[in-house]
């Protein structure tokens, strides 16, 4: 569960009128993947209870964890730590299909794509909080090889991005309405870079 400090650097006054009064609850049970599925390359595990995020060298590629649940409206929490120069993201509104490593097959690309908030603390067009390509961050959160903690609140055609305790994105109108959450490894170029999830809760 989220500590006491977290829930305050994720803004929770902002809550949603529709989600008040309800129960976050975990969607990573710090044992297994039970609720995920992995899809593209890059290596996913489990480490001191946290999620962990690697470049697989013997298959390049983007590596993929998405939840077998699909979601529509809902406040997303999750913290994460990514090395110096790495590159990841989480998946919202991503509608469940066979995903793969290249082209529109890549979840938040194509007609069908839902979208990346991206974590990044080196492209400038997609800083951390970024709706990857759609919607630049406004403010410059967080930094790498700290614990940032992340909310995406989505409801309705209306995205929000909350990342360090500040509102660094506000988007509409959302062409996905419901789809699944997942998290992401880049796999661009060889890297030795990680990228670790913890404390992943979701409303609905």
């Amino acid at each position: 569960m989220l500590t006491e400090l977290s829930r305050r650097a994720f803004g929770l006054s902002a809550l949603a009128p529709l989600l008040r009064g309800a129960s976050p609850r975990p969607l990573f049970n710090g044992k297994d993947f039970s609720g995920w599925r992995k899809a593209g390359n890059g290596i996913w595990s489990i480490e001191d209870s946290l999620v962990a995020g690697r470049f697989d060298q013997a298959k390049p590629g983007p590596g993929y964890l998405m939840t077998e649940e699909e979601f529509t409206d809902f406040d997303l929490k999750v913290e994460y730590w990514i090395s110096k120069e790495g590159n990841s993201g989480v998946y919202v509104r991503e509608p469940k299909r066979a995903w793969g490593p290249k082209g529109d097959d890549r979840p938040g690309f194509g007609a069908a794509g839902g979208y990346e908030v991206q974590i990044d603390y080196n492209d400038q067009k997609n800083y951390t909080g970024a709706l990857y390509n759609f919607s630049p961050a406004t403010k410059h959160t967080g930094g790498e090889e700290q614990w940032i903690a992340m909310r995406v609140l989505c409801e309705g055609p209306r995205i929000r991005v909350w990342s360090a305790g500040e509102l660094v994105n506000d988007f509409s109108p959302s062409r996905c309405l419901k789809g699944v959450i997942g998290l992401q490894i880049h796999g661009g170029k060889p890297h030795d870079h990680i990228v670790k999830f913890r404390s992943i809760e979701v409303t609905v």
